[in-house]
C-alpha cells in the first residue's frame, strides 16, 4: 500500500491568468478542469499536476501549503532569476548549507501564493562530492559574497 501525490490545488481569484504564470514556471501546457485549470508535465509515468481553482469564499482562510520546486537544469540562482522574470517575488532566502551555496528561496506567485525553490540536484551532488573528497582543505577555500548570494571557490581540490 501507500499513497502517490497526484495534484496540488491552489485557490486563486483568476485561475486562467494565474495558470499562465504557473504554465511558464513549470514549462507545461494549461489544460481544462471542471472548475479551474489543470497544469501537468506531459509524459511522466506518474504525473503530478497543479490545479488552480477559483476561491471558494472569503470566509475560509487560505491554506498555508506551499509547493517545493527543484530545478531540473541550471542552478537555484538561474531559476530564481527566470521566475522573477515571469512575475514571481522573492520573499526570503534560506541557507541549508551556506558554505557550498545551497539553499531554498521562498517566493510568491503574482497572487501571493508562496512556493519554495531549492538548490538543484546537480548543485547538491557537487556539494556532497566536495564534502566526501578527502583532499578538500577548508583552509584553502575562499568565500565571495555577491548581492544576496554566496559563492565558494576551492583552490586545493585534487581530482
Amino acid at each position: 500500500m501507500g499513497l502517490a501525490m497526484r495534484v496540488v490545488e491552489i485557490e486563486c481569484s483568476d485561475p486562467l491568468e494565474l495558470g499562465k504564470f504557473w504554465s511558464g514556471v513549470l514549462q507545461a501546457p494549461i489544460g481544462p478542469g471542471t472548475d479551474g485549470v489543470h497544469i501537468a508535465s506531459p509524459g511522466d509515468e506518474h504525473p503530478m499536476s497543479l490545479y488552480l481553482v477559483e476561491e471558494r469564499g472569503s470566509d475560509r482562510p487560505r491554506s498555508r501549503t506551499s509547493l517545493w520546486l527543484n530545478p531540473m537544469q541550471g542552478s537555484l540562482a538561474d531559476e530564481v532569476s527566470r521566475l522573477t522574470g515571469l512575475g514571481a517575488v522573492v520573499i526570503e532566502k534560506r541557507w541549508t548549507m551556506e558554505t557550498f551555496g545551497l539553499g531554498v528561496v521562498v517566493m510568491a506567485d503574482p497572487e501571493g501564493n508562496e512556493f519554495c525553490v531549492e538548490s538543484s540536484d546537480r548543485e547538491v551532488a557537487e556539494a556532497v562530492e566536495k564534502l566526501e573528497d578527502d583532499s578538500d582543505d577548508a583552509d584553502e577555500s575562499a568565500t565571495e559574497v555577491t548581492g544576496d548570494w554566496v559563492s565558494v571557490s576551492f583552490s586545493g581540490i585534487k581530482r
